[in-house]
């Protein structure tokens, strides 16, 4: 067993500690794991048990610090750096010491160059490698983290809104740029009922005569999960939504992290490239990416609901088949820590 440190920046609201909590839930099933935090107060909200004025806390068997408590501790064996969040000056200089593996944990890309550098060293000044580590959806990358198994029932009332009274739910967890107010005309029209449930963070657009729409709150990430479950069309950003999603296994539509210069629409073609989707359901999340008319491209996907499900269904069958990603970085560091012993 080996001692793991994993440090957190929160810069995306909830989308880095989601990431870094599904892991360290993981990860501690290999060895005792500390998780360093520089924003508890969004911690709190997608982990209700965790409070966010205590600089030190446990949960199960992981040890939960703010930030600035790393200064003062001795360095893991293994230490992940979640998307190059640049670790304190101090902890860097006692690594040697103690530290025979560090891994940034890289952001989620289908771009090819990413298998290229995925695992390769980057010599430090203080004399210990920081590997880069990349999630991916080939088996040249690092996999994908998988969803736990959810125990508690989802339920409408535990939220504080109306339980749906439409023949179809859709959610929405987008960034501001979003065509929100074309995707509530377009269900408004169509001929099913839809209820449309919108994230906290989500902005707040009218909805037209006909469509439900209801403002969640902030949701525990195991509800947030189940919704994803049970929801018929799921609209996500980010990264940790994104992939929760696909395991969901529900037609689905993905905003890539907003970058300079369109950047994030490479990002965008090359997963779309991978995925088994038909040329209707990736024109639609194409519109939906750079807010161009979508109406008839979602009217055209809510037809072929059925074989949109299929395709999910079969895309989240197809990822299962790899290893998944703590396992991978488990596995990684071992062998990286096996070869320094040697």
């Amino acid at each position: 067993m080996y001692s793991i440190d994993v440090f957190c920046r929160v810069v995306d609201n909830y989308g880095d500690i989601g990431v870094c909590w599904r892991l360290v839930r993981q990860l501690s099933d290999y060895g005792p794991v500390r998780l360093f935090i520089d924003d508890l107060a969004a911690f709190a909200r997608i982990e209700p048990l965790i409070n966010p004025h205590k600089m030190v806390q446990s949960y199960h068997r992981i040890t939960i610090f703010h930030w600035d408590q790393a200064h003062t501790l001795s360095p893991a064996q293994w230490v992940i750096e979640s998307f190059g969040c640049d670790l304190p000056s101090p902890y860097i200089e006692q690594m040697p010491l103690h530290t025979s593996v560090w891994v940034n944990l890289e952001y989620l890309s289908a771009e090819e160059w990413v298998e290229a550098v995925h695992g390769l060293p980057s010599p430090q000044p203080n004399r210990v490698d920081k590997y880069f580590f990349f999630p991916g959806f080939t088996p040249r990358t690092g996999g994908l983290l998988r969803p736990f198994q959810q125990t508690t029932p989802f339920s409408w009332e535990d939220i504080g809104v109306p339980a749906p009274r439409s023949d179809r739910v859709a959610f929405v967890f987008s960034y501001p740029n979003a065509p929100i107010s074309m995707l509530y005309q377009a269900l408004a029209q169509r001929p099913e009922s839809w209820t449309v449930y919108t994230a906290a963070t989500t902005p707040a657009v009218p909805a037209p005569a006909g469509l439900a729409v209801h403002t969640l709150p902030y949701l525990a990430q195991a509800q947030f999960d189940q919704l994803l479950d049970l929801a018929d069309l799921n609209i996500v950003r980010g990264e940790d939504s994104f992939v929760r999603a696909i395991w969901a296994a529900k037609p689905f539509i993905w905003q890539p992290y907003l970058q300079e210069e369109n950047t994030h629409l490479i990002k965008l073609q090359a997963w779309l490239e991978r995925t088994p989707f038909t040329p209707t359901i990736q024109q639609l999340i194409e519109a939906w990416n750079q807010s161009l008319p979508l109406a008839s491209a979602l009217d055209m996907a809510l037809d072929q609901y059925p074989t949109w499900q299929q395709q999910c269904r079969q895309y989240a069958s197809d990822l299962a088949q790899q290893t998944d990603l703590a396992r991978q970085l488990v596995a990684f560091c071992s062998q990286i820590a096996q070869n320094k012993v040697k």
